[in-house]
């Protein structure tokens, strides 16, 4: 009777870690497939699927990659990785799906596990033609100019949402050309160029922003916080402080305030901030941690 309490307890596990990495999948492909989407691609027609196999023993490695070649998977490249691991990446041109593409992860796993090969490790796509990119400059500048305004501002959006930043970029310079809502287009557009490490530009843009509309909390915010983590802590506290003349309620933006004002060493203007933080909101864990470190540097005890 425990025997078969315990296999039924193994199952019902299995399931639910099935199900879980399912959805996790599938997650993962809708965001892909929505992204591509968002930028003209026909995902219903034939696109180059690579697959990713990873195991310290290459040999397990070579007999999976020649079963696979059997199915017209071609390979990309079987070699050593920096952490003393072997990649086994193949391709194939395929349509899929977003479930068919699932079906087809699961059935690599499978494929893979009966193989002992130790980790399937997703997948990526491009273009039929690997000659090619995905989606070329000129393509998705063409797709823009079938867009209405609405439209464009709508699609400029939903890359920033998506986090497709460099894509971004382009809609929202093409709103900015079209003067649609300038404020926020030069908000979005700052933020996205950040996202890609370009922070000189960023910082421009989202100060654009701030001088077409003062009262733009987010930009004064996103200011305050940039200019932080890039050690130009006085510029910090002045755009945290803008911020909080928008909303002086927003205790993040007090908390801002004080984290810059502890590096500058401004203890006393630091620990008034912290206080009125922590007054707001009693939760705020940030607060408390910077005042038990201003209370330290005050009583000399700072490790």
């Amino acid at each position: 009777m425990k025997k078969i309490f315990y296999l039924i307890v193994i199952f019902i596990n299995f399931i639910v870690y099935t199900n879980a990495q399912d959805n996790k999948r599938m997650a993962n492909i809708n965001s892909i497939f929505e992204k591509m989407e968002l930028q003209g691609v026909d995902t219903k027609k034939p696109l180059l699927f690579g697959y990713f196999f990873y195991d310290k023993d290459k040999s397990k490695l070579e007999n999976f990659k020649n079963e696979l070649l059997k199915d017209n998977y071609q390979l990309v490249r079987l070699e050593m990785t920096e952490k003393n691991e072997f990649v086994l990446h193949v391709e194939k041109v395929e349509i899929h799906t977003r479930v068919s593409l699932l079906e087809r992860e699961n059935q690599l796993e499978k494929l893979s596990k009966k193989s002992k090969v130790e980790t399937y490790d997703g997948w990526d796509v491009g273009n039929a033609d690997p000659t090619k990119p995905l989606v070329s400059k000129s393509d998705f500048e063409k797709l823009l100019d079938t867009k209405t305004d609405a439209e464009l501002y709508k699609l400029a959006g939903e890359l920033y949402d998506s986090e497709t930043n460099d894509k971004a970029i382009i809609v929202f310079n093409k709103c900015i050309e079209k003067n649609i809502k300038p404020d926020t287009s030069n908000f979005k557009l700052g933020v996205s160029y950040i996202g890609l490490g370009q922070i000189k530009t960023g910082v421009e843009k989202l100060e654009k922003a701030v001088i077409l509309n003062p009262n733009y909390f987010k930009a004064c915010f996103n200011l305050g916080a940039t200019y932080y983590d890039n050690q130009q802590y006085q510029k910090s506290v002045d755009y945290y402080q803008k911020a909080a003349k928008i909303n002086p309620k927003d205790d993040n933006v007090l908390y801002g305030i004080a984290a810059s004002q502890f590096v500058l060493r401004q203890f006393k203007d630091a620990e008034t901030n912290c206080k009125m933080a922590l007054k707001l909101n009693p939760n705020n864990t940030n607060a408390s941690s910077l005042l038990d470190n201003i209370n330290k540097e005050k009583n000399g005890t700072q490790d």
